[in-house]
Protein backbone atom coordinates (compact mmCIF):
# COMPACT_ATOMS: atom_id res chain seq x y z
CA UNK A 1 0.00 0.00 0.00
CA UNK A 2 2.92 2.88 0.90
CA UNK A 3 4.44 1.61 -2.94
CA UNK A 4 1.43 2.67 -4.34
CA UNK A 5 1.11 5.90 -2.71
CA UNK A 6 4.62 6.80 -3.39
CA UNK A 7 4.06 5.98 -7.05
CA UNK A 8 0.82 8.36 -6.93
CA UNK A 9 2.67 11.05 -5.20
CA UNK A 10 5.75 10.75 -7.45
CA UNK A 11 3.00 10.87 -10.49
CA UNK A 12 1.53 14.02 -9.79
CA UNK A 13 4.59 15.88 -8.97
CA UNK A 14 5.96 14.67 -12.77
CA UNK A 15 2.56 15.80 -13.60
CA UNK A 16 2.42 19.15 -12.30
CA UNK A 17 6.24 20.06 -13.90
CA UNK A 18 4.70 18.74 -17.39
CA UNK A 19 2.09 20.98 -17.20
CA UNK A 20 4.15 24.14 -15.73
CA UNK A 21 6.71 23.55 -18.50
CA UNK A 22 3.83 23.42 -21.18
CA UNK A 23 2.03 26.48 -20.01
CA UNK A 24 5.42 28.35 -20.07
CA UNK A 25 6.28 27.42 -23.11
CA UNK A 26 2.64 28.95 -24.60
CA UNK A 27 2.63 32.15 -23.02
CA UNK A 28 6.12 32.80 -24.20
CA UNK A 29 5.66 31.67 -27.56
CA UNK A 30 1.97 33.31 -27.29
CA UNK A 31 4.25 36.83 -26.56
CA UNK A 32 5.89 37.00 -29.02
CA UNK A 33 3.96 36.81 -31.62
CA UNK A 34 1.82 39.63 -30.56
CA UNK A 35 4.98 41.48 -30.68
CA UNK A 36 3.83 43.25 -27.29
CA UNK A 37 2.08 46.18 -29.68
CA UNK A 38 -1.21 47.76 -27.85
CA UNK A 39 -4.30 46.99 -29.13
CA UNK A 40 -5.53 50.33 -31.35
CA UNK A 41 -8.63 51.21 -33.00
CA UNK A 42 -8.61 51.31 -37.10
CA UNK A 43 -6.65 54.39 -38.09
CA UNK A 44 -6.96 55.74 -34.31
CA UNK A 45 -10.61 56.85 -35.18
CA UNK A 46 -13.63 55.25 -33.08
CA UNK A 47 -16.35 53.27 -34.68
CA UNK A 48 -19.11 54.29 -36.44
CA UNK A 49 -22.82 54.40 -35.37
CA UNK A 50 -24.96 52.16 -36.98
CA UNK A 51 -27.12 54.21 -38.96
CA UNK A 52 -23.83 55.42 -40.24
CA UNK A 53 -23.72 58.85 -38.88
CA UNK A 54 -20.34 59.65 -37.13
CA UNK A 55 -21.33 61.76 -33.61
CA UNK A 56 -18.30 64.37 -34.06
CA UNK A 57 -19.41 67.25 -31.89
CA UNK A 58 -19.97 65.02 -28.98
CA UNK A 59 -23.39 64.92 -28.84
CA UNK A 60 -26.13 62.15 -27.97
CA UNK A 61 -28.42 60.58 -30.69
CA UNK A 62 -31.40 61.84 -31.16
CA UNK A 63 -34.31 60.09 -29.13
CA UNK A 64 -36.71 58.17 -31.16
CA UNK A 65 -40.43 59.49 -31.01
CA UNK A 66 -42.11 56.29 -29.05
CA UNK A 67 -45.18 55.31 -31.10
CA UNK A 68 -46.14 52.25 -28.38
CA UNK A 69 -46.84 54.95 -25.60
CA UNK A 70 -48.81 57.37 -27.94
CA UNK A 71 -50.64 54.55 -29.03
CA UNK A 72 -51.34 53.19 -25.58
CA UNK A 73 -52.70 56.34 -24.19
CA UNK A 74 -55.43 56.77 -27.28
CA UNK A 75 -56.90 53.26 -26.03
Amino acid sequence: MKDKIIVFIIGVLVGAVISTGAFYVYSTTSNSCNNNQPTQMNGGTPPEMPNGQNNQNGQPPEMPSNNNEQNSNNS
